[in-house]
């Protein structure tokens, strides 16, 4: 059998393609897995350029994956061939927060690709619990999205009023939170991003408007406001163009602490709540809807690279107008 390779940032800036030895059989719940398709997260490229705000290299980088069962062990409940995405979200599973059901709230949680070994890697061993199953007859390219737009279904369900939304930041993440809006019933989705490119994309996916940051008018109110970058310039946006009474979801990663003009917060009842990934029942939920065509995520794809070209998907994925960049590991 052939060594399996892997995807590693070795120190900052640098990525290289390495060769691990082959993990043993799967035993109890453990399920080894054969990778497809691994999508490159704006979050990998903050850990491998020092700006992600808990990790550094060397890690074995990834987390968006979608791949094969190649062999299982008898308490995994899985069997060879069945097709699956990951959770990279490993949890204690005994703390108040994982007995509850909120695993995103576990602080003893840690993420694939961040503080353990990702899932860039041809082969490796995992635990039953952070797989899910998806039906044998999805695009596994579009199963590949599962991950980031589970993160979109979540942070949905953060705002309790959908009527009039604002979503600032038309990336990755900003257009699965727009494509979740959308199928959550938000009436009216704008968009704002100072890309041309990604803001035609937004109307293609269902924005009723996508406009540059400096067209947003002051005036303009939402009930609820998604800031998927988390700079301090997009989070004083959203706290300007939030009606009192709605809600702020801050989306996007900050690389440092933020400040938050509290006056008009408090003054108007304004909400301001973070996201934290996802459930379990959100990825399931993000499966289902990207399966039926009810988000239909395929035009995120800006390009799908081998295993070989690693090194230069990476680049490609820095690019402003990229939105999703694929390496195909098999």
């Amino acid at each position: 059998m052939a060594a399996i390779r892997a995807i590693r940032f070795p120190a900052l800036g640098r990525i290289e393609l390495i060769e691990r030895e082959e993990p043993p059989a799967p035993s109890g719940a453990e399920v080894l897995v054969e990778s497809a398709f691994l999508g490159i997260c704006g979050s990998d490229l903050h850990v491998l350029h020092g700006r992600h705000p808990f990790v550094r290299p060397p890690v074995i980088t990834g987390h968006e994956w979608v791949g094969r069962v190649r062999s299982a062990g008898p308490d995994s409940g899985f069997r060879p061939g069945e097709p699956v995405v990951i959770n990279p979200l490993v949890t204690c599973g005994t703390c108040r927060a994982c007995r509850a059901g909120r695993l995103n709230h576990c602080e003893q949680a840690k993420v694939m690709g961040f503080r353990l070994p990702g899932t860039a890697q041809t082969r490796f061993l995992t635990d039953a619990r952070q797989l899910h199953r998806i039906p044998a007859t999805m695009d596994e390219s579009l199963a590949a999205l599962s991950e980031p737009v589970a993160v979109g279904v979540h942070a949905a369900k953060r705002a309790p009023d959908l009527e009039t939304v604002l979503v600032i930041g038309g990336g990755t993440i900003g257009l699965c939170v727009l494509l979740a809006l959308k199928a959550a019933g938000a009436a009216s989705v704008v968009v704002v991003e100072p890309r041309a490119q990604k803001r035609m994309l937004a109307q293609r996916l269902g924005a009723a408007d996508a406009i540059a940051p400096e067209a947003m008018g002051e005036s303009a109110r939402f009930t609820a406001v998604f800031d998927c970058v988390a700079s301090q310039a997009t989070l004083e946006a959203a706290c300007r163009q939030c009606i009192g009474g709605g809600t702020i979801v801050v989306v996007g990663v900050a690389e440092a602490g933020r400040q938050i003009p509290l006056p008009r917060l408090q003054r108007f009842e304004i909400d301001l709540v973070g996201t934290g990934m996802y459930v379990p029942a959100d990825i399931d939920e993000a499966i289902a809807a990207l399966a039926d065509g009810r988000i239909d995520a395929a035009p995120l794809i800006s390009a799908v690279r081998p295993l070989d070209d690693a090194e230069a998907a990476f680049t490609e994925a820095m690019r402003p107008d990229s939105v999703k960049i694929l390496i195909d590991m098999r």
